[in-house]
């Protein structure tokens, strides 16, 4: 089938600050996630982006020169700030980074953890000297943010993501410790980035409900988050964007509570019944598969399902953007992501008509 890929009538900077006072737009906005995994789009490797300023900077260049997405950004992932803190990072050349060995194996070992000092701290300067150097770049055309961990994630990766979870009910007064001590390194990081002028996101994934309860949620991740929030909030006037990804419908509530303005939906869950429910209450982002869709389906797959979003979101009360329901694979043809840009062109006008589409 033939599509007509509308030309974008304004920048996306323009797009984005009139999207955010309420005023007419050419088109919805879209975002996917990107960062590390297009690496390889541009020559480099998984680690090479992980360990170079310049690597970094160029990939987020070239990102926005090639896929003209409706912001851009980066920032340490979910293994930056325990690798500062202590835990032991394995980087394949191009495969994700993991943890190997947590911080501390027991609790007896928690007087050696303290908050990050961002400007010293592992590999933390790095994404910030590239984030700030990106956003001289780039700032005139596209907004530039930054994302980091949650202080649940924060603390599982420190501890063991399997002792920590048991800890939750056998340990409940050192998981609270520990999740103060990392709750502290996020806001540090935090005000670090607030400092070069970005506004940073949270990431949360350990905290699913796939991963926990949703009493455990309330218990042990919903205070931290909203520490973080109130000090992004504290710092820019505003809340940002949250993810968690995986099942996450038992929590939203909490998530909206924390005073978030955008919530970022994982692709297994439904953005209609997220509108309906919470669709007044926060700016909503997503959710294209980014596996089965983006990465290994077809263009025509990744036009149907980012039409499907787009009817399902476009007239949520606090806005919607076009995005993937999580990072958009290694190895992913950059062919798909420009597909996923062009299906905001072809069915996300700013005069939609659902009958139409």
């Amino acid at each position: 089938m033939d599509y007509t890929i509308n030309k974008d009538q304004m920048t996306p900077k323009e797009r984005m600050q009139a999207f955010g006072a309420g005023k007419e737009i050419d088109r919805i906005p879209c975002s996917p996630f990107l960062g590390e995994s297009v690496a390889p789009s541009f020559g480099y490797s998984i680690y090479d982006y992980n360990h170079s300023v310049d690597v970094l900077v160029d990939v987020a260049v070239k990102s926005f020169e090639k896929f003209r997405p409706d912001s851009i950004g980066f920032g340490p992932g979910l293994q930056g700030i325990p690798e500062a803190m202590g835990s032991e990072v394995v980087f394949p050349l191009n495969n994700t980074p993991f943890i190997n060995k947590p911080a501390i194996c027991d609790y007896s070992e928690i007087g050696k953890l303290s908050p990050i000092d961002p400007y010293k701290d592992g590999r933390i300067h790095y994404f910030l000297e590239a984030l700030k150097i990106t956003n001289e770049k780039l700032s005139c055309e596209v907004g530039v943010g930054t994302s980091v961990g949650g202080p649940f994630t924060l603390a599982s990766f420190l501890r063991g993501t399997d002792n920590f979870l048991r800890d939750l009910t056998k340990n409940k007064e050192k998981a609270h410790e520990l999740l103060e001590i990392s709750t502290q390194s996020v806001i540090n990081y935090i005000d670090a980035a607030c400092d070069i002028g970005l506004t940073p996101g949270l990431a949360e994934p350990i905290a699913s409900c796939t991963m926990i309860s949703s009493k455990n949620f309330e218990e042990f991740a919903k205070p931290y988050l909203k520490k973080c929030m109130d000090r992004i909030i504290e710092r820019t006037g505003g809340g940002s964007t949250l993810h968690i990804c995986g099942k996450t419908k038992k929590v939203w509530g909490h998530m909206v509570d924390i005073g978030i303005a955008n919530l970022s939906l994982d692709n297994i869950e439904d953005i209609g019944e997220l509108k309906e429910a919470y669709g007044d209450k926060v700016c909503l982002i997503g959710n294209v598969d980014p596996v089965e869709t983006i990465m290994r389906g077809t263009i025509e797959d990744i036009y149907m399902e980012a039409k499907e979003c787009i009817i399902k979101g476009h007239d949520s009360m606090k806005g919607f953007i076009l995005s993937t329901g999580c990072d958009v694979p290694i190895g992913t043809d950059p062919k798909k992501i420009i597909a996923l840009m062009d299906a905001a062109r072809i069915f996300g006008s700013s005069k939609i008509n659902i009958n139409e589409l």
